[in-house]
């Protein structure tokens, strides 16, 4: 595996329980010391904590995931710091302390749009509520990241997507080309708009200014970029064609030079699409990808559903990068398998999605209109104030224990795996039914979800309005049924609890349950 963080070597790091691996600069000192301080049980305390993980801790110490060198040299989040509004700078902050405590390295902030351009205003008219966006506070965050040792990435994708599909709102002419011929109809995720055919000279010289500016003139402390390659459509007109990825790569090829002019150190991410030569499907098309020289300087990034691994090319890069969106998505098998992947593939790093929304929904988004006007709730969590921090909820906390252990050990036993859940989250006398609720409100959170769609217990009036529109049939009836008895049974089950991770099973339950009143409920009869 290569390590591809220049100057950086990895060094061990104690805590009371086990041995993890931090950062150290050359000639400094080492990066996260939340992580360093964290507290944790010593290994006697958590032997004798319960006779359920007596097995699991009797197996050989390879199968012990934290008290081993890390699989990953690259750990840490991708996030949509854009579609994100409502969070400032006291919430981001905490987020960054809890990617410490998760003994991560790298945050990918997706932060096209929603910075304030001065160059091209258009791109954060839709954001006129975003935090950042009425004062600036992204300087601060990557300073304090980098406090805990954190590399940040500035996230953009090329010709589309938030910020840049706003362009066409001023010049229409720049749309790309769908493949009946004519220019691409809207689409997005909280931001909608066209996506740029990079053909056009015009549009090569926005994404280039729009890029300089947010890297060198906002956010010059960040350690590179992320530049993420469309994984929805392509430009079909006359030029592009199958010559789209080679106009795209135009502009990763000058960007990144640009980045390492400035900063021969920046960690400069890219997709395969520009130089495997792969048959490549997205959601509304097929492509080729391209044939380019491929400089060993980019990192690559891998993804289940547009880019496909590409051993040779993994073999030639400083750094590669696997993702999926199983911590998005409460999965922790998906977990496992992601760390998995990355190891198998020799990847250098498995970076995975804990997206959330926050934004105000203003078209039908994955064919729900009832959310239409109505404000995202992060995860679903809707007993959480407007704009508080959803990371540090009992659901959250969770899968980000399952990252730091399966990225550190992925074929950490799923008996250890639970032990090590139940002691974090619950304590000394945790019992394995505190883990077995936890995992069934994982699966509460997420039935029916999608991107930008909660898990149906949460939200009553989505479920109405399914059921009034025929799509409520009466195995998912049974379903949410079966749902809303078990969540009842939970809070009743930690009722007595005062405080810890039971207390927060018993609120969280009865929060889901309170939403289902009688009125509601006659919906799942």
């Amino acid at each position: 595996m290569q390590n591809d963080i220049p100057g950086v070597r990895l060094r061990p790091v104690h805590t009371s329980r086990s041995m993890h691996f931090g950062f150290e600069e050359r000639g400094g000192q080492a990066g996260s010391r939340e992580g360093r301080n964290r507290a944790h049980m010593n290994r006697r305390e958590f032997i004798t904590a319960t006779a359920t993980t007596a097995a699991a801790l009797a197996l050989p110490a390879a199968g012990v995931g934290a008290d081993a060198k890390p699989v990953s040299q690259r750990r840490g989040y991708y996030l949509c710091f854009m579609r994100m509004p409502t969070f400032g700078p006291e919430v981001w902050r905490e987020i960054l302390d809890g990617v410490a405590s998760d003994n991560a390295n790298t945050i990918i902030l997706w932060m096209a749009g929603a910075f304030r351009s001065k160059k091209f205003p258009i791109t954060w008219q839709w954001a006129k509520d975003h935090e950042n966006v009425k004062a600036d506070f992204g300087r601060e965050l990557i300073a304090h990241a980098h406090r805990h040792g954190i590399q940040v990435l500035l996230g953009f994708t090329p010709f589309g997507y938030d910020g840049v599909n706003q362009l066409p709102l001023e010049r229409p002419e720049l749309k790309a080309t769908g493949s009946d011929g004519k220019p691409v109809r809207e689409f997005g995720i909280g931001c909608w708009g066209w996506n740029l055919c990079p053909a056009k000279a015009e549009s090569q010289r926005f994404m280039r200014e729009y890029a300089r500016e947010m890297a060198f003139e906002f956010y010059p402390e960040a350690d590179g970029l992320f530049i993420e390659s469309s994984d929805y459509a392509i430009c079909h007109c006359t030029e592009c064609g199958p010559k789209f990825f080679d106009h795209e790569f135009a502009f990763v090829r000058a960007v990144s030079d640009e980045m390492w002019a400035r900063r021969p150190d920046a960690t400069v991410v890219v997709y395969p699409h520009y130089f495997s030569g792969a048959k490549l499907r997205f959601a509304f098309a097929e492509a080729t990808a391209a044939k380019q020289p491929f400089d060993p300087r980019w990192t690559l990034f891998f993804t289940p559903h547009s880019a496909a691994l590409e051993p040779a090319l993994i073999a030639q890069a400083r750094g590669a990068w696997w993702w999926n969106e199983a911590p998005s998505r409460f999965d922790i098998a998906g977990i496992r398998a992601g760390a998995q992947r990355a190891r198998d593939a020799k990847c250098s790093g498995y970076v995975p999605s804990l997206e959330c929304n926050s934004y105000v929904t203003a078209k039908t988004e994955f064919r729900e209109p009832w959310l239409v006007g109505r404000r995202q709730v992060p995860f679903g969590f809707g007993w959480l104030k407007e704009g508080a921090n959803p990371y540090r909820e009992l659901p959250v906390r969770a899968v980000r224990i399952a990252y730091r252990e399966l990225a550190a050990n992925p074929d950490l036993p799923d008996l250890e795996l639970r032990a090590r859940l139940g002691c974090e989250l619950f304590g000394a006398n945790w019992q394995p039914a505190h883990v077995d609720d936890l995992f069934e409100l994982f699966r509460i959170f997420n039935t029916d979800r999608d991107w930008s769609v909660p898990g149906a217990l949460t939200t009553p009036g989505l479920v109405r309005h399914r059921a009034e529109n025929g799509r409520l049939d009466a195995k998912k009836r049974e379903l949410l049924r079966g749902q809303l008895t078990n969540v009842r049974a939970i809070a009743a089950r930690h009722r007595e609890a005062a405080s810890g991770g039971a207390a927060e099973l018993h609120r969280i339950a009865q929060w889901l349950a309170a939403q289902w009143t009688p009125e509601h409920a006659t919906l799942l009869e």
